[in-house]
């Protein structure tokens, strides 16, 4: 439909039209298909290759561990052994010459042998290498072993172990510290061995071959660390977890770090993971997205044939047959289709339009000349009826004023001074009629003069509402060329004559009036049709309100500017509102949901409306929420230029 839209300029015939929507499906459906591949499959693939990662790390790690663990059980067989725990406290020379020898760490797999009494000194202590057993000088890590606080020997119990990493100037070594006790594992605690492990390039390339990883292993001193890894181990260090990073897209880097036994950073890891993992993904996504290609095409020029032989070629047909007959107004062709289906219903139909079409043609130019003078005389005895009605009500204004009028007692006055006219000095002298006679006709003078100021706008009124009369029949006489005359109005003068003319519907009905105007220059409105308009309106309204009680009749009239030269006026009442089923007839001609309408008033307000290039609308809460009325008119505010 987005296609149609954007190409509904163009002239476009359904063959292409379809063909254009099927190309656009299939695209749409490959870059769906992509689309699901990239953000969906792929991100899996990732995810998946990411926690690969971090349990290639965490091998590591448990590698590690585990060797921290054997060095812990080596150390355990010498701790709980009676000879161990006579040498700790006799210092005998046997033990040292059987025991403390320099296969003794080749044998045991370990760089560090110390043994220390209770008081924290070393009774021996020596550090070699397991291969070639020479000796490795770490004076370094004795001192720290000597001055630690407890961390390594406060044990709590007999089966106590203490382990972990620390950090020397030979490198990083493995460490386990067991409690000297019998062969019986009984005390009391007579010192420590402790036992360690280099974690040098060897036990490295061990821990490699072990878990299948490029394992790379620093200490937090060394300066050939790169910032960019150094600042993925400080993440790792605050967060405890391991970090991920893409190095490229082939390797994918995972870091994490190793606490001492002091629990400050001591081993900086990365393993190196080759992402073939990824690379699956890719090569499945790529192949998933040309499968939908392939798909897409096969499924495109399969639809395209069947659509062009059973709907866009019989579609052309008809409107082929359509066009010839516009054009050669030519009512006794026939299409004759042999289909059983839906487009074959639709040409049996359409063969049955032309022929009743034919027949009907000359019947439809009567009817349409009758209905359009009887819908134009409706309008205008609509229209006249309400002006008549204004007109009415003023009439009943004279009478009933002419009727309370004091002129009858003028004659009595005039009869008494025409009786006293010979006596007239001493009637008014020395007659006490005389002087309430001249009170009266002064007074009575004001009276006349006030009756005649209302009967001169009285008679005003009827003369506006008998030129409406006037108007309404010259505009219906020129309904043909429908001419849209328009003029310079003041819409506050035009509402103020509007309700003049409801005046008394007004007053009788007790309805409260609000009128909300901004600011208006004069506007070029049809002013004759637009009263028309406005007391149609007003006088649904008022009779809307009817039903409702007398303090709850409110009716609004307001406008607001629209569009810089557009206006828009609403007639807003309380009364008894419509459901929204109403509101699709509500403007036809002859409908009404009046006991005595016709239906005529709402249908003459839209095509007047109309006429003048705008449109009215209505609207409704509901049944006795009110309704509103909303005119809107384009181009009736003129262009006032700024002169710069």
């Amino acid at each position: 439909m987005d296609v149609f839209i954007v190409l509904r300029g163009f002239a476009l015939s359904l063959r292409n039209q379809i063909a254009i929507l099927l190309i656009a499906l299939s695209i749409l459906f490959v870059i769906s298909t992509y689309s699901v591949q990239l953000l969906v499959v792929m991100p899996a693939f990732v995810e998946l290759e990411r926690q690969e990662a971090v349990r290639d790390v965490h091998r590591c790690v448990d590698a590690l561990a585990r060797d921290l663990e054997d060095v812990s059980n080596i150390a355990n067989d010498w701790s709980a052994w009676d000879d161990s725990y006579q040498y700790i406290q006799d210092h005998n020379e046997t033990f040292a010459k059987v025991n403390l020898v320099d296969q003794a760490f080749s044998t045991t797999h370990v760089n560090l042998i110390c043994l220390m009494d209770r008081n924290r000194r070393i009774v021996w202590g020596e550090s070699r290498d397991m291969t070639t057993l020479e000796v490795i000088d770490v004076p370094d890590l004795f001192v720290s072993l000597q001055e630690d606080s407890g961390t390594l020997i406060n044990y709590e119990s007999n089966d106590d172990v203490n382990k972990g990493i620390v950090l020397t100037s030979k490198g990083p070594i493995l460490l386990a510290s067991r409690p000297l006790i019998t062969t019986l594992r009984e005390g009391p605690i007579q010192g420590s061995i402790i036992m360690g492990r280099f974690l040098d390039e060897r036990e490295v390339k061990s821990l490699a071959d072990r878990t299948h990883c490029a394992i790379e292993v620093w200490t937090p001193n060394q300066t050939e660390i790169s910032q960019t890894t150094r600042r993925h181990f400080t993440t790792c260090s605050e967060t405890g977890v391991a970090s991920i990073e893409v190095f490229d897209e082939k390797t994918l880097h995972a870091y994490t770090v190793m606490n001492d036994v002091y629990n400050q950073p001591a081993l900086y890891l990365r393993v190196s993971i080759p992402r073939k993992i990824t690379a699956q993904g890719r090569i499945s996504a790529n192949v998933a997205t040309g499968c939908s290609i392939a798909g897409g095409i096969l499924t495109l020029f399969a639809v395209w044939g069947c659509m062009h032989w059973r709907i866009i070629g019989p579609l052309q047909r008809m409107a082929s047959h359509a066009v010839r007959i516009g054009k050669q107004d030519d009512l006794k062709a026939r299409l004759k289709f042999r289909r059983n289906d839906e487009i074959g219903t639709l040409a049996n139909e359409f063969d049955e339009m032309v022929e009743n079409l034919h027949q009907s043609r000359k019947k439809v130019l009567d009817t349409a000349h009758r209905a359009g003078m009887a819908e134009i005389a409706s309008e205008v005895l609509h229209n006249v009826g309400n002006a008549v009605n204004s007109a009415n009500c003023s009439v009943e204004l004279l009478d009933e004023r002419l009727n309370r009028s004091k002129v009858s007692g003028f004659g009595r006055a005039s009869g008494l001074l025409r009786e006293q006219a010979p006596r007239a000095a001493e009637f008014f002298g020395q007659d006490p009629r005389g002087p309430k006679l001249i009170d009266y006709l002064v007074n009575l003078n004001d009276s006349l003069q006030i009756e005649r100021t209302d009967n001169q706008a009285d008679v005003v009124r009827l003369r506006e509402t008998v030129r409406h009369i006037r108007d309404a029949i010259a505009a219906q006489q020129t309904f043909a060329g429908r001419s849209n005359f328009t003029q310079e109005v003041e819409l506050p003068a035009l509402i103020d004559e509007v309700l003049q003319m409801n005046q008394e519907l007004l007053r009788s009905t007790e309805v409260d009036v609000v009128i909300e105007l901004p600011p208006l220059p004069e506007l070029q409105l049809n002013k004759s049709k637009m009263i028309q308009v406005l007391v149609n309106l007003v006088r649904n309204a008022i009779q809307a309100m009817q039903g409702q009680p007398s303090d709850a009749r409110r009716l609004t009239l307001s406008a607001r500017i629209v569009e810089e030269d557009g206006l828009e006026i609403e007639v807003t009442d309380t009364g008894m509102g419509f459901e929204d089923d109403v509101l699709a007839n509500l403007f036809t001609h002859g409908f009404t949901t009046k006991v005595d309408g016709n239906g005529f008033g709402l249908h003459y307000c839209a095509n007047a409306i109309r006429e003048s290039g705008g449109h009215i609308t209505a609207q409704s809460a509901g049944s006795g929420q009110g309704a509103t009325f909303r005119i809107r008119l384009h181009q009736v505010i003129p262009h006032v230029e700024t002169v710069t």
